[in-house]
């Protein structure tokens, strides 16, 4: 017959026999005794009938195992106790202190069939173990609804399955489905934080890992609260619930969830052992508010599996006495605890007992399938269960529920007939067939494209139906939407999650056409407004992922990074004015003109005055000789530069030489200096340089002349962004800001704009899309983020997405996306690729190097009047007095007898002009007369040496005939003198 559900405490004792003081009784074997307590009186009955069969049973297996422990000890009846279903800590310390210990027993078997869902009936029973463990006495339970975990300090072991146990036969239901995505609902119990650990521990231990959505933590079984919490279940793709909790809070949790339409044919109810309950109670059914088709984890709670359990633990006891005789030296009388309540002595053998215990391994035989083991944590190793369902009887016409199959730890799940949530034969699917999704979007190329549809009005291929607002549509009007095609890299991905993820979709755009900003108010406008509206389930478009918006709505993984560049335009390039200095650095040309034109032109007049067919190094020129040192510089130059100019050429090879070896050197310098000056005069496009966001453009836009003008779109990311770090760029930019990018992008093209801010990617796509190539993106990004799905906080969805575009990620979707949409080349005209044609500007350089020149020679002309006017006299003296002066410029000294003949034919001569005429004709003639006298001195020695060489000639003697070679000298040295005189006769004259 059914029982109620109580809780029965089996104690094992051995009493040990005293030991008489003659020698006969030595050798007599220690008693030790078992016995049983429960809290239920009728099982305590049961257990008093059925208690001597099992011990005689037990004492039976032990011979045919053959243990030795019989020759030192022998073991009495169990003893069985009541607790009388008060599991009060006054009446368990009674009973331990009064009834259990005076029977000296050394270990216990503590069972319950009841669910200790109570928290004071939880911690009775954590008080009975706490006061065995400190008494050293091991404990067995047996607890098949409340197998939580098993404290380290405590001698306790777990007989009955565990939650992981039921955990692990709760997946293998989920594995032989293939139900990849489940909830979980617990409530407030004995055990809940040991069964979600479990849950998580067993999905990160299988290789089959399915998704946990949602865990429902049920604090309060009040009917409005109990619906309040599962109403986040509600319009999510949870199909499969997993539910722990008591009996009583299964019913409401049930009665609410079907309410709430989440007990219908597509929803599958999986309960554990606390939900089913002790079937052996008085009157006991399922309750109405369980679904049909609901599957549950049953263990046998009967009064065959109750006799079983006390069979178990007394093969377990004297298992473990023998090996403990066995490993040991340990006598018969200190198995034998002498504990109470009054000492603090505990039992000095119980923890080397309960090891025994935990290493124990009784084998199969009997009422035993298994072997009984236990793992190091105190756990049994082998664990069985029940698969139930809850069908309908139509003879009984109530509902049942049915044992559909097993689980073991061994051969895992066995499944016959099922009975399925509305009465189905097929399993549901665990997800819902298809969802429909309201989504808002807002169109930005090249993520969201929107086209009118054909004539037929269909989409093409990688297209999807939207609908936006007519252009001139406003707030108040009537509500009109117009059917479009939406296009672009959001589509894509859009298109792929919902084939993968199964769910149909409303696609609209943003009604205010705002990316979403906090207003002044405080409040959203844009796409974050209809998410927090509950108008829209997600948002998916290039939406940005900022701190902001985070705080105020949740975020996908993100599918795409990007951050904030700025976009500007080319401009026609003009050549530098110093562009004619580029071909050679500052150092070249300081080589070239200050050291290389210096020195040849120095060097070639020092050849030109040390040869003797030049000035032979005589202060006086010779003749028609017209060559000066400033002319040296007048043929350097025009060498270096190719100038067909008349040039007065020196007359010494020596500096021939050398100006010949000049040209050499000037035609290589000139070459490559015109090869460098055609690269550096073609004309290029220019843009504005700018670093970054802190560019001194932007920090400071009045350091320009103009201003310089910069902006971007409203209400964006973007401008949220730069207010936060850069108050006072935001607030200049403001005024140049522009509603869309197409319209911020021509205004940087025509030049209203010197530069527009924007997302990265779409900058550079629309760069790369530019039919004139005319604007480019320049500096780093800043603000680095990513696009993301933007869904409200709490979302279901959220972690769904998430899963999906992380796979995307792994298998190289989304990077075949951004490869597809985000590569492109802009496609420059034809006309556009020849050179520009160069104007005034790009040869503004040469005219100022002709604008130069033309001031040298105006600042010639002035030193050269007042050289004629104010110089000229001091200077002729000095000019005069100098005569190595006058070869240096011989411009300067033909000035002045030229410029006298000029002024003494003018009218209108002035006396002191005449003076300088006069003077200057004295000057003249002085310097002739002087040449004069120092040739006529130059004549007097030569006439002196004539007639020096003249009279030895006539004091010689004769010579001699006899000797021919004297002879032939004298004839030589004779025409040598000769000619010695011609020489000196032609320079005289």
């Amino acid at each position: 017959m059914l029982w109620r559900s109580t809780s029965v405490v089996i104690f094992a004792g051995a009493c040990c026999a005293i030991a008489s003081s003659n020698a006969e009784d030595a050798t007599l074997p220690t008693e030790v005794r078992f016995g049983i307590v429960v809290t239920n009186p009728k099982q305590a009955m049961l257990l008093n009938r059925e208690s001597r069969r099992v011990f005689r049973d037990a004492m039976e297996s032990f011979s045919r195992s053959r243990l030795k422990f019989k020759d030192k000890l022998r073991i009495m009846e169990p003893f069985v106790v009541s607790l009388d279903g008060n599991l009060s800590p006054s009446n368990i310390l009674t009973i331990l202190c009064k009834r259990l210990l005076p029977k000296r027993v050394n270990a216990l078997l503590f069972v319950t069939f009841d669910d200790e869902s109570k928290t004071d009936e939880a911690n009775a029973v954590q008080y009975l173990f706490q006061l065995l463990s400190f008494l050293r006495l091991p404990v067995i339970t047996w607890r098949p609804q409340n197998s939580g975990r098993i404290p380290d300090d405590m001698l306790v072991l777990q007989m009955s399955s565990t939650i992981a146990h039921q955990t692990a036969a709760v997946f293998s239901i989920l594995k032989r489905y293939n139900y990849s995505q489940i909830s979980v609902v617990v409530s407030k119990t004995s055990g809940e934080e040991v069964f979600l650990d479990s849950i998580r521990q067993e999905r990160d231990r299988e290789s089959f890992k399915p998704k946990i959505l949602s865990v429902i933590k049920i604090d309060s079984l009040l009917p409005l609260n109990v619906k309040k919490q599962l109403k986040a279940l509600e319009g999510t793709s949870t199909r499969v619930l997993v539910l722990y909790a008591s009996k009583t809070a299964a019913t409401a949790i049930l009665e609410s969830a079907s309410e709430l339409g989440l007990t219908g044919p597509d929803y599958l109810w999986i309960g554990m052992q606390k939900v089913i309950g002790d079937m052996t109670e008085k009157n006991w059914h399922p309750p109405e508010e369980y679904p049909i088709g609901m599957l549950g984890v049953d263990l046998e709670m009967t009064e065959n599996s109750l006799v079983k359990t006390v069979g178990n633990g007394m093969r377990i006891y004297g298992y473990a006495l023998d090996s403990l005789i066995k490993e040991t030296n340990f006598s018969g009388n200190q198995f034998s605890p002498n504990v109470s309540c009054e000492a603090d002595d505990p039992w000095e053998l119980g923890r080397d007992f309960f090891k025994a215990m935990r290493r124990v391994v009784v084998p199969a035989g009997g009422s035993n399938k298994q072997k009984i083991e236990f793992l190091p944590d105190g756990t049994v190793k082998f664990a069985e269960f029940n698969i139930t369902n809850l069908s309908y009887d139509n003879k009984k016409r109530s509902r049942v529920w049915s044992t559909v199959g097993s689980w073991n730890t061994e051969s895992g799940l066995q499944l016959r007939d099922i009975v399925w949530p509305g009465g189905q034969a097929v399993p549901p699917r665990g997800k819902p067939e298809r969802y429909h999704l309201n989504i808002v979007t807002l169109q930005e190329d090249p993520y969201v494209i929107m086209k009118k549809p054909d004539l037929t009005g269909h989409c093409e291929s990688r297209s999807a139906k939207c609908r936006a607002r007519p252009t001139n549509w406003t707030t108040g009007s009537p509500d009109v939407w117009e059917s479009l095609c939406c296009t672009g890299l959001c589509i894509d991905l859009l298109v792929r999650l919902s084939s993968d993820i199964g769910f149909s979709y409303d696609l609209y755009q943003v009604e205010d056409g705002k990316w979403g900003g906090r207003m002044e108010g405080g409040q959203w406008n844009g796409l974050i407004a209809d998410l927090l509206n509950k108008k829209a389930h997600l948002a998916l478009t290039s939406l940005k992922v900022t701190k902001e918006r985070q705080r105020t709505i949740a975020f996908s993984a993100v599918f795409l990074e990007t951050g904030i560049s700025i976009v500007v335009a080319k401009r026609e390039g003009v050549i530098s004015p110093t562009a004619f200095l580029e071909p050679f650095d500052y150092v070249t040309w300081i080589i070239l003109m200050v050291v290389c034109i210096q020195t040849v032109a120095i060097f070639t007049f020092i050849f030109e005055w040390m040869s003797p067919s030049g000035f032979a190094m005589q202060a006086a020129m010779h003749g028609n000789q017209r060559f000066s040192f400033l002319r040296s510089y007048w043929l350097v130059f025009a060498t270096f530069f190719g100038t067909n100019c008349p040039v007065t050429l020196p007359r010494s090879v020596t500096a021939k030489t050398l100006t010949t070896v000049w040209g050499c050197c000037s035609l290589v310098f000139i070459t490559v200096y015109t090869a460098k000056l055609a690269t550096f005069m073609i004309t290029r496009d220019e843009v504005y340089d700018i670093q970054g966001i802190e560019d001194r453009r932007f920090l400071n836009p009045y350091s320009n002349s103009p201003p310089f003008r910069f902006g971007t779109i409203p209400f964006g990311s973007t401008s949220e962004t730069i207010r936060q770090a850069y108050p006072q760029i935001y607030n200049y930019m403001q005024q140049f800001s522009r509603p869309t990018v197409a319209e911020g992008i021509e205004a940087v093209k025509i030049g209203t704009l010197d530069a527009f801010l924007y997302d990265a990617t779409v900058l550079e796509y629309r760069v790369g899309s530019d039919q004139d190539c005319k604007i480019l993106t320049t500096g780093s990004w800043f603000a680095t983020t990513g696009y993301g799905i933007a869904f409200a906080q709490g979302s279901s969805f959220l972690s769904m997405f998430d899963e999906y575009l992380l796979k995307y990620q792994r298998n190289g979707f989304l990077e075949q996306l951004q490869s597809f949409w985000l590569t492109g080349a802009c496609k420059q005209r034809e006309q556009d690729k020849s050179s520009h044609a160069l104007g005034i500007k790009n040869f503004f350089s040469a005219f100022i190097f002709l604008g130069g020149g033309v001031v040298c020679g105006v600042i010639c002309l002035l030193i050269e009047w007042i050289y004629f006017h104010c110089l000229r006299l001091g200077f002729c003296r000095w000019l005069y007095s100098c005569g190595m002066c006058r070869i240096l410029c011989l411009s300067v000294e033909r000035s002045l007898p030229a410029a006298s003949r000029h002024r003494s034919h003018s009218s209108g001569e002035s006396q002191s002009h005449s003076d300088f005429v006069l003077i200057t004709d004295l000057s003249k003639n002085a310097e002739e007369l002087r040449r004069a006298r120092s040739e006529v001195d130059k004549l007097e020695k030569i006439r002196e040496r004539l007639r020096t060489a003249s009279a030895n000639n006539k004091a010689k003697p004769a010579p001699v005939k006899s000797n021919g070679f004297f002879r032939r000298r004298t004839r030589r040295d004779s025409s040598r003198g000769a000619k010695l005189n011609v020489v000196e006769l032609e320079t005289v004259l």
